[in-house]
């Protein structure tokens, strides 16, 4: 029994993929907010996509909150005091009526959601299959998107911009019930297992880079593609010439099929390696580009985007897979969504310097860049490994 998880590990990890999937869940819908900033407060593109920035960025301080606190204060007690900060600045986000104060509360929504992210992610890190446990808990987090994305745009129609832009408490306020169900006990190792290299000699480690750490540069690089695209995503579809109304429902049923797509890490696990399994990821997100681009009706949209969902949740999976699997300290672990959170502040920030005085498009030529560089990585690093592990290798 694996102590750290209490005394009924399978339920204490069902709990923790649901509240990270209800965090996940404020991420998915952070692109129909910023339409909302830009038709509501009169924002322009840019500052709306700044007010976006600001909100990663507090998610990055959550993040790092979390990597310190993790070791030293219960988990669970985290858990609840994160779920409440986040579901009161979400409810004020309803209320704000000057830049200034809306700034303020989604950087203190950024803080609290990614506070809980960062500390469940870290829980099903101690699953046995990670790979598994982290495909369920991001497909979990698609189709409860879904649900969102028809929740907010229902709200808009009935209740107006403001019942919209405080529904993300809603989830956050049943996040701090699932934080009260867990254990007490909840924590984590301080030792990691199931190392890539452990056949490798002490002077071949030293020669090579730690895998924990090439896995995370590359976690945060494949983060910052596919942010780059997602925080325009709502505004690229009607670039295309579809209806505001037409992209909502194209994204909604783009996370319902994505559900589908982002399983492929629980069905499938490591089979055949990680890498292979990453190599696909990558050259599907790069098809997924050109569909989005391409998409001129509600069908092709809906079909680019599930696509485009689905290969983000396998990237994510995969390359937290790797790290928690090569963490022998779990400190790379506990740091996964500092990178990953980074990289949703810094995505929109380079998409938004780029869209400066440059059409839309603009930002599908800077995408795919990082997410290449991140397969390059990893597979240098693999060949470097095996290198040491043939007579002569280097």
């Amino acid at each position: 029994m694996n102590r750290t998880l209490g005394s009924s590990p399978t339920l204490t990890l069902t709990l923790a993929a649901l509240l990270y999937a209800f965090s996940i869940v404020l991420i998915d819908i952070a692109p129909f907010f910023i339409g909302i900033y830009v038709d509501f407060h009169g924002l322009s593109l840019p500052q709306a996509g700044f007010v976006q920035t600001i909100d990663q960025a507090g998610g990055v301080i959550g993040a790092i909150f979390g990597f310190f606190l993790m070791p030293r204060t219960s988990w669970r007690q985290i858990l609840v005091v994160a779920s409440l900060i986040a579901t009161i600045a979400n409810a004020a986000t309803a209320i704000a009526d000057n830049y200034t104060f809306l700034l303020a509360v989604r950087f203190a929504s950024g803080f609290g959601v990614v506070l809980i992210t960062t500390v469940t992610a870290c829980v099903l890190a101690q699953s046995l299959a990670p790979d598994r446990i982290f495909g369920a808990g991001l497909a979990l987090a698609m189709a409860l998107s879904a649900v969102a994305v028809w929740l907010l745009d229902w709200l808009r129609e009935s209740f107006g911009f403001a019942a919209s832009l405080g529904s993300g408490a809603i989830w956050l306020g049943a996040g701090i019930l699932v934080a009260l169900l867990l254990p007490k006990s909840l924590s984590g190792p301080t030792t990691g297992v199931g190392l890539d290299n452990s056949g490798l000699d002490s002077k071949s480690q030293q020669r090579t880079p730690a895998p924990g750490l090439i896995a995370i540069i590359a976690l945060g690089l494949f983060g910052v593609s596919v942010n780059v695209i997602y925080g325009f995503v709502e505004r690229i579809g009607i670039a295309n010439g579809l209806e505001a109304s037409g992209v909502a429902n194209a994204l909604a049923l783009g996370y319902v099929f994505s559900a589908v797509g982002s399983l492929v890490p629980t069905l499938f696990g490591a089979m055949g390696g990680r890498i292979k399994w990453i190599i696909v990821t990558t050259l599907l997100f790069i098809g997924s580009l050109y569909a989005l681009f391409s998409a001129d009706t509600v069908a092709l949209y809906t079909i680019a985007f599930a696509i485009y969902a689905s290969v983000w949740n396998m990237g994510l999976a995969y390359y937290m897979a790797l790290i928690a699997e090569n963490d022998p300290e779990h400190k790379y672990t506990r740091a996964m969504y500092i990178v990953n959170v980074a990289a949703q502040s810094a995505g929109p920030g380079i998409a938004a310097l780029a869209l400066t005085g440059a059409p839309l498009s603009v930002i599908f030529l800077i995408a795919p860049a990082p997410a290449l560089l991140a397969l390059i990585l990893v597979v240098l690093r693999r060949i470097g490994v095996e290198g040491h592990n043939e007579p002569g290798g280097v």
